[in-house]
């Protein structure tokens, strides 16, 4: 039966993604070469022919159900990229409800075709509709498809010798146009090339070549076909997540912020990115967008800032870097007396009540931080740090060799050493130490 649309002729529509575009193209051009130019009206999105694509400012839902309810036939593109995306498939079950609305069910003229994809990979929704499925990547499945059409469309003897005539070469070009579409088409998230990405930005972290991080995150954008200077899109969780912490210990934190919103986009209830999301925003001094993360973390988890001690941190740090001590010593109590085993929040909250003047508190509060790290079977360079911080501000001076020696066992970096004597220094004038105090225990972490 030869079925056709409004204008006279039959009309077949692709449904594809925008990555296939170039599969598309080459369906196109395999029909005009099979019937002649204009014999056969092929409409798909990506089209760039007068009336074949979506027009500027058109309503695109309305545009895609017209298409899927006149078209003669309607080929699914299935590829690496579309069987990940839920909008080919919503197009397929449009079809689908629309042959089965028709009198005489016309389940024929959906026809799923795929390419480089095996049939497990096929989504379940198409792979149980019975549809044939042909294969666009073989001649034999090719040929048969464009004798079907022949079958279908022609509408007298004449033309369908003439198309008769054309298979041959149309099935080669569709070939060979699909395999370099194929070849050029942008990467797939699927999970074993995720993993070699992930494994690529891992080992920028593990060989100190975090420095490195932009060159290869621009090779990413490529390799997953975002354009440059078009807005980026979300890949996937984990690339977003590892780019951001490379380009925080680069210290490039408004890029970092940008790569943890990638990360949102794909999970907005994950505390965990909105809490690293809002300490890039801090260390960047966007305490604004900081603001409205510690607002959608109070949102999804009112008591986060109480019962998590590293959400406590940040609202505190927030808070201190905007000079509001006071308030960011409350958060830290708070947090605290929820946490009682956390020697960091001790060394936070005694940090503030020395800021504040509140010598004797501090005191207080570090002789419980050091109580908490001498229970502690593991110490790091950082946790006998805050001991020696902790006996400083008590007044154990006796003990703060003894802290700084634990240090040294470690082999801390130079860098490591003087970001410790910077943090003593801090001590200084609110406690009254004398400077050579302060380079004797510079020594003894020099070893």
């Amino acid at each position: 039966m030869n079925v056709v649309n409004d204008d006279g002729k039959p009309s077949i529509f692709i449904s594809h993604t925008e990555a296939d575009g170039a599969i598309a193209n080459a369906v196109s051009e395999a029909v005009t070469a099979l019937f002649g130019a204009g014999a056969v009206s092929v409409v798909y999105s990506t089209s760039r022919e007068l009336g074949g694509g979506v027009q500027f400012g058109e309503n695109w839902f309305q545009w895609i159900t017209t298409q899927v309810r006149t078209a003669t036939v309607t080929l699914v593109l299935l590829t690496p990229t579309s069987v990940h995306k839920p909008w080919v498939l919503w197009e397929a079950g449009a079809v689908y409800g629309a042959a089965l609305a028709e009198p005489q069910a016309r389940l024929r003229s959906v026809r799923p075709i795929a390419f480089h994809i095996g049939m497990n990979d096929i989504p379940s929704p198409l792979l149980n509709s019975h549809a044939h499925i042909a294969r666009g990547d073989t001649f034999s499945d090719v040929r048969l498809l464009l004798n079907e059409f022949i079958e279908q469309f022609s509408s007298d003897p004449a033309s369908t010798i003439r198309a008769a005539q054309n298979v041959e070469r149309a099935v080669t070009h569709w070939l060979n146009t699909v395999a370099e579409a194929l070849r050029t088409a942008p990467l797939t998230p699927t999970e074993p090339i995720v993993n070699e990405w992930c494994e690529r930005l891992d080992a920028l972290a593990t060989s100190d070549r975090a420095s490195e991080v932009r060159q290869v995150h621009e090779w990413l954008l490529v390799a997953f076909g975002q354009k440059e200077g078009i807005e980026e899109r979300p890949i996937d969780i984990r690339l977003h997540r590892r780019l951001a912490q490379l380009y925080m210990a680069t210290k490039r934190y408004q890029e970092a912020a940008e790569q943890f919103e990638m990360a949102r986009r794909l999970s907005p209830r994950d505390l965990f990115v909105l809490r690293s999301l809002g300490q890039a925003y801090i260390d960047c001094q966007n305490y604004e967008s900081a603001e409205k993360i510690l607002n959608s973390i109070a949102e999804l988890s009112p008591k986060a800032f109480v019962k998590n001690v590293e959400c406590a941190a940040l609202k505190g740090r927030w808070l201190r870097e905007q000079d509001r001590i006071a308030e960011a010593r409350e958060t830290y109590a708070a947090a605290f007396s929820a946490n009682p085993a956390s020697y960091y929040l001790a060394d936070l909250l005694g940090m503030s009540e020395l800021q504040l003047g509140r010598t004797e508190d501090a005191a207080r509060v570090y002789r419980q931080a050091m109580q908490i790290i001498d229970r502690l079977v593991e110490r790091n360079v950082w946790v006998n740090a805050t001991a020696a911080t902790a006996a400083v501000v008590s007044g154990e001076l006796n003990r703060v060799v003894e802290y700084l020696q634990a240090v040294r066992t470690h082999n801390p970096t130079d860098a490591e050493v003087e970001t410790i004597v910077q943090g003593l220094q801090r001590l200084q004038r609110p406690l009254n130490i004398p400077p050579e105090q302060i380079a004797s225990w510079r020594a003894t972490l020099q070893g």
